[in-house]
């Protein structure tokens, strides 16, 4: 996804920038200086952002990218912990902003989607699993780093990793802190594709999302996370999220497009 299809910027702050590139909100992490590493107030601004996202006139999916050619993002700005992250009060209150930020996109409305190239660490990857998917450069570098910093990761967070890669593979990652390429990153699980353009194939899978019922989208991202939670059976809830989809227009739209021999037009 390039700057070229940029439509509007609905911000004025240069670190994190949100704008809107046809169907699609992109909020791009913008300190390439510094690899893009994340400081603790960009993490406690991030939900703010992303609620002003969803608002945004015709979005149907997030894209979250990192400025520049060299790196997604690095992760936490360590430089600034001595000031921010020195007392246990501090460190929950870090906590809290980064589990906060990750929370805003896994609940954003609509789909979610890392563009990754170059580097992808720490809490940078936190971000990226947070996505629904991920698609990544063959340059991508991976890591995720508590144990080099002799700190231990919340537990949402640390849940993410394990239901994309399993709990050895979890385990592996987290307890070495190692850094790891593309290749191996989709054999674990960790992202979904690797291609040479990612933002085109971010922009070629948003515009198809967009042409698909947002009900469906939202209902398959809901059903996910519940059998992730640990979920087996279907409940009133799900009952619910079936019968409201029958009774509203992207059902009937379905079936009309499907019996008409055209695609759907969605609202």
């Amino acid at each position: 996804m390039t700057d070229q299809s940029v439509t509007d910027d609905t911000t004025t702050d240069q670190t994190l920038l949100l704008r809107r590139a046809a169907s699609a909100a992109v909020l791009t992490i913008n300190r390439p200086e510094r690899h893009n590493a994340l400081t603790f107030g960009m993490f406690r601004r991030l939900p703010g952002l992303l609620a002003a996202a969803a608002e945004l006139p015709g979005i149907r999916s997030l894209v979250l990218r990192g400025a520049g050619t060299l790196s997604f993002s690095a992760g936490a700005d360590i430089t600034e912990f001595a000031a921010v992250r020195a007392t246990a009060d501090q460190g929950a209150a870090y906590d809290e902003a980064v589990a906060a930020a990750e929370e805003a996109i896994a609940g954003f409305p609509y789909p979610t989607i890392a563009q990754i190239h170059g580097y992808c660490y720490g809490g940078g990857c936190g971000l990226a699993l947070a996505c629904d998917v991920r698609f990544a450069a063959p340059d991508a570098r991976f890591g995720i780093t508590p144990a080099k910093l002799g700190i231990v990761y919340p537990l949402r967070s640390t849940k993410r990793l394990v239901d994309l890669v399993g709990p050895s593979r979890a385990k592996i990652i987290l307890m070495s802190g190692a850094e790891f390429g593309a290749d191996r990153a989709l054999s674990f699980g960790l992202i979904d594709e690797i291609a040479d353009d990612p933002g085109d194939a971010v922009s070629s899978f948003a515009a198809l999302l967009a042409t698909r019922s947002a009900v469906t989208q939202r209902a398959v991202r809901q059903t996910v996370q519940r059998i992730l939670d640990g979920q087996s059976f279907d409940d009133d809830e799900q009952g619910r999220l079936r019968d409201a989809a029958l009774a509203g227009p992207d059902y009937a739209e379905g079936v009309r497009a499907f019996l008409e021999r055209r695609p759907p037009s969605f609202g």
